[in-house]
């Protein structure tokens, strides 16, 4: 005997590729952080949960942006896979102070996340002699804490962040400061790999979630990974999911102790790297900004970390609905970055403009631009890295559909082991075939276009298998989507 199944194929230009709709303001989040169980979902809208949960690093600071804009995280702790790192210090002395200052990582997370930190000199001293006092800043300077004291102390560890500054013997001058910069723990796809199977096994699984955030730089390698892992889980879990993940920043200004990257040497690195990814699942963002913290620190008040444009769009995702563009006007700027005109031109950090410098949406990123006369920054397009022809070119394409796949999953798998009535051809009779047709329709009406997510859908069972041979009903679902503009034409005349 032949096991019960649903079979779920959607089919995309021609080629293969529990009934409630998942809320879109539930977000699973997956990242690193310094505590907590590893692969264990935990569910929470406080952002103070987040942080007694699992400590510290990009996990924590991710989902406590969605945390934060009302959003319900599911967050999971992705194990440690490499260690943060940290660039060498760099020293700008026009008061020539003498110590040299070096740095000692975390030895388990080493740096727990991605940091531009600048110590300023606010008033000198000898190391080791009371006096000296100093200001942190984790965000490039953009922010500073308070005054502290080194005392006769010769090292400082910032707290919660992994880093301790070593001060050599000499003197330090008011004035003076010193920078560099870390990059954040990282996880591997083994880890990956487990964290995801176990979310597909949790009661999450069956309750489903309106977007997935991975926290990380993902290569291509990565991305491809991950969409053999997500597709599995249509077929062995029937969870039909997109991932919204980062593709890495352009390398760190050479004043912060990196090597320096142009935008156009940054775009056209990415491009090649992505050229030959094939991941409708996924959609990989590109570009840095500037995000203001949830959590306050003790040492550095309440920094605007640079962090990648996948942040902002997975705050939006929980914002709107599952067929709505992260870029749609309407909805405002991405309001998770803030722009400083008077100093962020001249910071040495490149901040993409889709519309100032194009290269990213081709590409197939998802990529930020300006508007005229418009504040801040908007999602372009928040493209999937879909081969070309695909019909999946874009994340809320895949949503809607996803939402079709988990209806049609819900309502085919209650007709399992039914007994119906069949003509002397072994098809199903008109009337069972219509009534099976018409529960189908319902639910899309009910969970898709009476609530306006897409324009229509619907479905046809068929008639014509022989289902005393085949034991199998044959069911196709159509969606009809949204349109959405992409261009404005207009035309004004004077009138005669």
């Amino acid at each position: 005997m032949t096991i019960p199944t649903v079979t779920i194929t959607v089919s995309d230009n021609g080629a293969n590729a529990a009934l409630q709709v998942p809320q879109s303001n539930v977000q699973v989040v997956m990242g690193c952080s310094t505590s907590g169980t590893v692969a264990v979902p935990v569910a929470t809208t406080n952002p103070n949960t987040l942080q007694t949960t699992f400590g510290y690093g990009p996990l924590v600071e991710a989902a406590g942006l969605v945390c934060q804009a009302g959003g319900t995280v599911i967050a999971l702790r992705l194990t440690t896979a490499t260690a943060g790192t940290a660039t060498s210090v760099v020293a700008t002395t026009p008061g020539s102070s003498t110590s040299v200052l070096t740095l000692t990582l975390d030895g388990t997370y080493g740096a727990y996340d991605d940091y531009y930190v600048r110590l300023l000199c606010t008033t000198g001293g000898t190391r080791g002699v009371a006096g000296i006092q100093f200001k942190i800043s984790l965000d490039a300077g953009r922010t500073y804490g308070s005054i502290i004291s080194l005392g006769t102390a010769t090292t400082y560890v910032i707290p919660n962040t992994g880093i301790t500054i070593n001060f050599a013997a000499g003197t330090l001058v008011a004035g003076d400061y010193w920078s560099f910069s870390t990059t954040a723990q990282t996880w591997d796809t083994t880890g990956l790999a487990t964290a995801l199977t176990n979310l597909a096994n949790s009661q999450y699984g069956v309750q489903g979630w309106g977007s997935l955030h991975l926290v990380g730089v993902c290569s291509a390698a990565t991305v491809a990974t991950l969409q053999t892992d997500i597709q599995a889980l249509t077929t062995s879990k029937y969870i039909f999911s997109r991932a919204i993940v980062e593709a890495r920043d352009a390398l760190a200004p050479v004043a912060w102790g990196g090597s320096g990257e142009t935008e156009s040497a940054w775009i056209s690195s990415l491009g090649t790297a992505f050229s030959a990814t094939d991941a409708k699942r996924v959609c990989v963002g590109a570009g840095y900004y500037n995000m203001p913290s949830a959590f306050p620190t003790s040492a550095a008040g309440l920094p605007s970390y640079r962090r990648p444009l996948s942040w902002a769009d997975a705050v939006r995702r929980v914002l709107v609905p599952a067929q709505r563009r992260g870029g749609r006007v309407k909805d405002g700027s991405l309001q998770n970055i803030v722009v400083d005109p008077s100093t962020d031109p001249s910071d040495g950090f490149i901040y993409h403009d889709e519309r100032a410098n194009p290269g990213l949406d081709a590409a197939r990123f998802m990529a930020a631009l300006t508007w005229p006369k418009k504040q801040g920054f908007y999602i372009c397009q928040e493209n999937l890295m879909s081969a070309t022809g695909s019909q999946f070119t874009e994340l809320v394409l895949g949503n809607v559909i996803d939402v079709a796949c988990a209806i049609g999953y819900a309502t085919g798998v209650s007709e399992i082991s039914d007994d119906l009535r069949l003509t002397d051809s072994g098809t199903l009779y008109p009337t069972d075939a219509l009534t099976i047709q018409n529960l189908i329709d319902q639910a899309l009406a009910n969970g898709m276009t009476n609530v306006a997510m897409v324009s229509d859908a619907y479905s046809s069972v068929s008639q014509t298998q022989n289902v005393r041979s085949t034991n199998t009903i044959p069911i196709t679902i159509t969606v009809n989507p949204r349109g959405y503009v992409n261009a404005i034409t207009e035309t004004i005349n004077l009138e005669a």
